[in-house]
């Protein structure tokens, strides 16, 4: 198949672009590196032109709410129109665990990523949705600002840390997009991602020190309700690891486990655990 892959430049777009053309497909990188934008439906109309699927994997988890929407409610909308006037059937998209009905009011990603998925849906194309936990690989992704936090001497968590998360590697991710498009039988369905492990928050930072050749480290718990106030006036402002949002409190307390049998049985992997990727 010929493959647009939107968002092609990102930590998870590039994994998959680079799976899809080790499993044969030729590969249309869309991206800002290329001159691509998801805001401008000209773009993807162009960059739609003869291909045979479209995978979507363009969001961003912060922003202004004209900038959520913008890249993760319009772009995708954009996306499947640039499909349907190509001829463009199948329709591969990125969302995440936590995007639904349920959490759209509660912050600005969950719900400019809910109104994405539903032009998807809704649009009466050949679609696959994904939505996955954390996804990392070795520094990168959402355990860059993690490794950095387990490298202090005193660990900053916010709420109990027990709160409880699944986090899925990239290749497996990568795996995902690819196995899809091989399997007519996966049309219309939306796959959760996972690892092998749920973590609460506490355990995870502690697994993530142990892959890294560090030991665990004291951690100092901070109060959910403190830190949300903090955040609208400090945080948010701080540089990493400790920049932080009240949306992203919101989602972080929310958690992110989830049911990965589909995922074995009708994609056909076999999730790698946290200490087998940190050596991939």
């Amino acid at each position: 198949m010929r493959v647009l892959v939107a968002g092609a430049s990102g930590f998870i777009g590039t994994r998959v672009a680079e799976r899809l053309e080790s499993d044969g497909h030729e590969v249309v990188r869309f991206s800002r590196r290329t001159g691509g934008d998801v805001t401008d439906p000209g773009s993807l109309e162009t960059a739609a032109q003869g291909v045979d699927a479209i995978a979507y994997l363009v969001a961003i988890l912060d922003g202004t709410p004209e900038q959520l929407e913008a890249v993760n409610a319009q772009g995708p909308a954009n996306a499947v129109a640039a499909a349907q006037a190509a001829g463009v059937r199948r329709f591969l998209h990125m969302s995440a665990l936590g995007v639904n009905a349920e959490h759209a009011p509660l912050t600005g990603y969950w719900g400019s990523k809910w109104k994405g998925v539903q032009a998807v849906t809704s649009s009466g194309l050949d679609w696959t949705v994904f939505e996955p936990s954390f996804v990392f690989a070795r520094s990168g992704g959402a355990f860059a600002e993690f490794e950095r936090l387990v490298r202090m001497p005193l660990t900053p968590v916010i709420g109990d840390g027990r709160y409880r998360h699944q986090p899925v590697w990239v290749g497996d991710v990568a795996t995902a997009f690819s196995r899809a498009l091989e399997r007519p039988e996966t049309i219309g369905k939306r796959y959760e991602l996972g690892g092998p492990q749920a973590f609460t928050f506490d355990e995870l930072l502690d697994e993530i020190a142990r892959d890294t050749g560090r030991g665990p480290h004291p951690k100092v718990h901070l109060p959910a309700g403190l830190m949300r106030a903090q955040a609208r006036i400090l945080l948010r402002h701080l540089p990493p690891p400790l920049r932080v949002t009240p949306d992203q409190i919101t989602m972080l307390l929310a958690g992110t486990e989830c049911d990965i049998a589909p995922m074995r049985g009708e994609l056909g992997i076999d999730p790698a655990s946290m200490a087998e990727a940190y050596t991939r």
